[in-house]
């Protein structure tokens, strides 16, 4: 469970971290590149008088989130049997 968390922490800090610095991204401009995929169909929407659902998925990546997310599982696999010790 601890080993979950931790690579859990480490993938929301790389993809962050890459927004991040991708978005504002001045020096290199080709980390901030990124690609788009989105799904919503409209049949998954739920419309009633008082509430509106509707449900679909959009992804955007770039660069650096992906190099930054290489990195994390990196650090990870060197890190983690030394901060925890397994079973």
């Amino acid at each position: 469970m601890k080993r979950t968390l931790y690579m859990l922490l480490l993938i929301v800090a790389a993809l962050v971290l890459g927004g991040l610095i991708g978005d504002n991204a001045t020096i290199f401009p080709w980390l901030g590149y990124s690609k788009s995929f989105q799904f919503m169909p409209d049949s998954f929407l739920i419309d009633t008088d008082v509430l509106k659902i509707a449900f679909g998925l959009y992804v955007k990546a770039n660069v650096c989130q992906i190099l930054l997310l290489l990195v994390a599982m990196f650090v990870y696999y060197k890190t983690a049997p030394k901060l925890i010790p397994g079973k």
